[in-house]
């Protein structure tokens, strides 16, 4: 990957998946009512990574079957978030 990319786009994405990590480590060490708000972040932060990961790809910075790998990920990590959030609601 070109020095130009590690350091504009994907220091972005990389500074984004390790904020999305912190937040659900987080919520899981929170109790049931402060959940929310922090499971809310987090769903907010997963959807914009997938739209960096997209542009990224655009960009072809990264290839294909990586765009489709991380993808893949990125939309079972942002239903399972989205589980938790409804399960908090139950």
């Amino acid at each position: 990957m070109p020095k130009q990319n590690k350091l504009g786009i994907h220091k972005v994405v990389e500074k984004y998946s390790l904020h999305i990590l912190t937040l659900l480590i987080d919520s899981a060490l929170r109790n049931r009512q402060s959940k929310q708000e922090t499971l809310s972040q987090a769903r907010r932060d997963i959807e914009i990574l997938k739209h960096l990961i997209r542009l990224e790809y655009e960009l072809g910075i990264i290839k294909e079957k990586s765009y489709i790998n991380l993808s893949s990920m990125l939309e079972n990590i942002s239903m399972m978030t989205t589980g938790w959030i409804k399960s908090l609601s139950t």
